[in-house]
């Protein structure tokens, strides 16, 4: 496998990719004696001896290094072996975007020779790249191009074993990728070593999906929650703290309403059950969403998103599943199915919607073996040169469409409906027009799934017509839109189809209990606002969910001042 730099070689670091290549100056800028002087205000100069351990892979809440003089020795390390991946020299700087949020280090810091550092704490790096400007701006991309080349290398990180077909498996990979950890995944159907490495570990197939952690411990069948604990993903300060607003969703628009909200000075947790990004987060790439001519994939704009709120102090927890919120009280009380709790004065509620599970007999049987509900690279694996079928006429079907037509060998697009015009974006529409092997079949619905361990026929109906069977190995569904409101209990008035109603839809509600009227995104409880695809009435666009984040902020800051 190739080597990816994580932390820099002065000389000639390993690099996974041109791309990443090219842009070394950026990944490992050198720092000018002005700009030591300024990072001396923010951490305090000191000399190491050879060998000294600055860090080690899995620890959390580690400084950041400035090398003066001397060189650190970057290594990075799994249950399988380490390798040394570079050298930091005179001028260079230690760290990834993980420093800045007090997670787990992904490598391990060494002195290579006796050094002169200067070593900056966390809570001083994130005043740091707050107050200065220019030296942010280095530092961010930097510590952002750092975890990306990470991401490409399967060197160092936990290791995965699993099989294709294993819905269990899929969950899990998705999650480590959305969550931006290295991984090194061994398929018990796929990967001839597999049945080694896994006897080594004391692994079975019914263990699947298993992790070994780079420390060697293994975990079998873990919950999300335990992976995350494991790597030092999760959060370990959020429990008993009270915080002027908790956003519950990190997608678009909960990322935008703490980014904002950290900025203007609030303290804010942000918690999500699965990644940053919600919906968005698994879109292959979107092309409407203004600022970005040539698209961006939902997960590079989550990204960014998260880091901007990881920046300003916004504390980002995942996987953190909310149970339940008490509404009594001059505080919100909010539960999270782990047992932790948390206080708030204000909640943005972000929660998004999910997509629709048809009535279809024996669905849950093939999710993960033939169903799915997202498009990524890692679907695209599975169905490459194949024929795959997708159901639904939205902008994330055809965004879907368009990306596994370059993947499958036909992608079948069925939809109940005329066409495509009145739910999907014209420039999805130009696109399946365009291409060769994609086929759109409307006024049909599928009615049956077929198959033993995995998806293998599905039958379809025209509509007024007979039943008709045909072989399909894949199926994508994106079907309508269900929102998660059910951890809301009765605390906020919801429409006949359980999204938040807010602003002029509750102002006459009897729920409504000051003389004010509420805010245009604010709930039937006070100070409980909602954003986003959860909202009742909201567009379902990401421009317009990061849009009702940020204005949503604004509202909030009032709503605090008089309340």
């Amino acid at each position: 496998m190739e080597q990816n730099p994580g932390s820099g070689n002065s000389a000639s670091p390993h690099l996974a990719s041109s791309d990443i290549g090219n842009r070394r100056h950026q990944i490992f800028p050198t720092l000018s004696e002005s700009e030591f002087e300024l990072l001396s205000r923010y951490g305090e100069r000191r000399s190491f001896r050879a060998g000294d351990i600055l860090f080690r892979q899995g620890d959390r809440h580690i400084s950041m290094y400035v090398i003066i003089s001397g060189a650190i020795e970057i290594e990075r390390g799994s249950a399988l072996g380490s390798t040394v991946i570079g050298n930091h020299g005179p001028g260079m700087f230690t760290g990834e975007i993980g420093t800045l949020a007090g997670r787990a280090a992904v490598a391990t810091g060494r002195v290579k020779s006796d050094s002169e550092l200067i070593v900056i704490p966390e809570e001083a790096l994130r005043t740091l790249v707050i107050s200065e400007a220019a030296l942010s701006e280095t530092i961010m991309r930097a510590y952002i191009l750092r975890r990306v080349a990470y991401m490409q290398d399967q060197t160092g990180g936990v290791v995965v074993f699993g099989a294709r077909h294993s819905q269990a498996t899929l969950i899990l990979r998705h999650f480590l990728t959305r969550n931006g950890q290295p991984a090194a995944y061994f398929d018990v159907e796929l990967h001839d070593e597999t049945a080694a490495l896994m006897e080594r570990f004391g692994v079975t197939e019914a263990d699947i999906p298993a992790v070994v952690t780079p420390s060697g411990d293994v975990l079998r069948q873990p919950t999300l929650r335990q992976v995350a604990d494991s790597i030092g993903l999760s959060s370990d300060n959020i429990d008993g703290r009270s915080f002027d607003l908790v956003v519950v969703g990190a997608g678009p628009a909960g990322l935008a309403a703490a980014v904002y909200a950290a900025s203007e000075g609030l303290s804010v947790a942000v918690l999500d059950a699965k990644a940053p990004g919600g919906q968005a987060g698994s879109s292959s790439k979107i092309e409407n969403y203004f600022g970005f001519p040539t698209g961006v994939s939902g997960q590079a704009l989550a990204g960014r998103g998260l880091s901007q709120a990881r920046k300003f102090g916004a504390e980002v927890a995942v996987p953190v599943k909310v149970s339940s919120v008490n509404c009594e009280g001059p505080d919100f009380e909010i539960a999270i199915d782990s047992g932790e709790r948390l206080r708030a004065r204000s909640i943005v509620i972000a929660t998004g919607a999910r997509y629709r599970k048809p009535d279809l007999p024996g669905l849950e049987r093939f999710e993960g073996r033939g169903v799915y509900y997202s498009a990524s690279f890692m679907e695209a694996t599975f169905c490459a040169n194949e024929e795959v079928v997708i159901v639904g006429g939205g902008n994330s079907a055809g965004q879907a469409a368009v990306f596994l037509a370059g993947h499958a060998k036909h992608v079948h697009i069925v939809v109940r409906a005329d066409g495509l015009a009145s739910s999907m974006s014209r420039y999805l529409i130009q696109r399946i027009e365009a291409a060769p092997n994609i086929t759109l079949h409307t006024r049909k619905q599928i009615v049956e799934l077929q198959g033993e361990d995995r998806l293998e026929r599905i039958s379809w109906q025209p509509a007024g017509g007979e039943v008709k069977t045909a072989p399909a190995r894949h199926l994508f569904l994106f079907l309508g839109a269900e929102p998660s409101t059910a951890w809301l209990g009765d605390c906020v008035d919801l429409d006949d189809k359980n999204f938040v109603l807010t602003g002029p839809q509750v102002s006459g509600s009897s729920s409504w209990p000051l003389e004010r009227s509420p805010h245009f995104l604010e709930t039937s409880r006070p100070r409980i606002f909602a954003v986003g695809d959860v909202r009742s009435g909201s567009v379902k666009r990401v421009a317009a969910a990061v849009g009702e984040g940020s204005a949503a902020v604004q509202s909030l800051h009032q709503v605090l001042a008089s309340d």
